[in-house]
């Protein structure tokens, strides 16, 4: 039972890593076009909380054009939120 346990643990983790490298790569191809580090961590910042942020990420996504697909997405958001937020799930 341990070892089933480690096993998802590792799998959890190293799926977060990947994420995490994911949503950065992604991040700095399309985002940093129209934002800087400045951006997420400015005191008036409209995102209140992880569903705003999704929120945000879609919007730029589709009327950007950029077409990530949701995983990619959900790859964005994971990496502002864990870099710059620190929103609750």
């Amino acid at each position: 039972m341990k070892k089933i346990l480690l096993l998802a643990a590792f799998f959890f983790i190293g799926t977060n890593v990947f994420a995490n490298d994911e949503g950065k790569e992604l991040h700095s191809e399309s985002c940093i076009m129209c934002h800087n580090d400045t951006m997420y961590t400015r005191l008036e910042s409209k995102i209140e909380n992880h569903y705003g942020l999704r929120r945000q990420v879609s919007f730029c996504s589709s009327n950007l054009g950029i077409g990530w697909f949701p995983d990619e997405e959900d790859a964005v958001v994971d990496f502002l939120n864990s870099n710059y937020y620190k929103f609750n799930n």
